[in-house]
C-alpha cells in the first residue's frame, strides 16, 4: 500500500512565492508605515511543512517581534504568509520559503526564493497604440507594450497568439492580417509583485 501511496499520490510541486505591499500614514501624515507580504503557495500530499528563512538565518515569530506567519483563510492549496510588519533596514534581505514532506516516499526538500529591496514593485505597461485599431486586410500590425514599472524586471506575456504573429521582445507583430485575426489581444506583465498588469487591444480588420 505504502509503494502505491508513492507511486500514484505523494508529490510536492514547486512552491509559488508571491508579494504584496501597503503603505499606511500615521501620527497623522509624518510618518509612513511600510509592511510586506510573503505568500508562499504549494501543492503537496502528503501536506507539506514550511519554513522562512531570512539570507540563512531560519525566521522564528516567537523571536521576532517584527514578523507574522499565518495561515490565511480560504485559499487554494497550502499557503503560508509571512509578514513583515513596519519595514525594517534588516527586512531588505533574501528570503526562502522552504516546503518539505519530511522525505515521505524519498521526495526531497523544495525552496523558492526572493529578493525584497527598496526598489520592489508591481508592474506598469502602456501600449503603442491606442485601445482600438482599425487596419485593411493584409496590413502589418506592430505593437509594443512596455514596462513602465516594476522590480524585479517584469515578464510579459501576449495572448492570443494566431499563426500569423510573431512575438519579439515586448513587440506583437501580426503579418498581412485577415478578418479572423479581429479581436481583442492581452498584454500581460507579471513578476510576483502586487497585481499582474494587464492592457487589451481592439483589432479591427475591415472587410475587403
Amino acid at each position: 500500500m505504502f509503494f502505491i501511496f508513492c507511486l500514484y499520490f505523494a508529490d510536492l510541486d514547486i512552491p509559488v512565492l508571491t508579494v504584496h505591499q501597503t503603505i499606511s500614514d500615521v501620527r497623522g501624515s509624518y510618518y509612513q508605515e511600510k509592511t510586506v507580504f510573503l505568500r508562499c503557495t504549494v501543492n503537496s500530499n502528503p501536506p507539506a511543512r514550511f519554513i522562512w528563512k531570512r539570507g540563512n538565518m531560519l525566521i522564528e515569530q516567537s523571536k521576532d517581534n517584527g514578523v507574522d506567519i499565518y495561515e490565511p483563510l480560504y485559499t487554494q492549496g497550502e499557503t503560508k504568509v509571512l509578514k513583515l510588519k513596519n519595514l525594517r533596514p534588516k527586512d531588505f534581505a533574501d528570503y526562502a520559503c522552504q516546503v518539505s514532506v519530511r522525505n515521505v516516499c524519498s521526495i526531497e526538500d523544495k525552496s523558492v526564493t526572493f529578493r525584497l529591496t527598496n526598489a520592489t514593485s508591481p508592474p506598469m505597461i502602456r501600449l503603442s497604440v491606442n485601445d482600438t485599431v482599425v487596419v485593411d486586410p493584409g496590413q502589418d500590425v506592430l505593437i509594443t507594450c512596455e514596462v513602465t514599472a516594476g522590480f524585479p524586471l517584469p515578464t510579459l506575456r501576449w495572448s492570443p497568439l494566431p499563426l500569423s504573429a510573431q512575438v519579439r521582445g515586448p513587440t506583437l507583430n501580426l503579418r498581412a492580417v485577415t478578418p479572423t485575426d479581429a479581436g481583442f489581444y492581452n498584454c500581460t506583465a507579471y513578476n510576483n509583485v502586487g497585481n499582474q498588469a494587464r492592457k487589451n487591444v481592439n483589432l479591427v480588420v475591415r472587410s475587403e
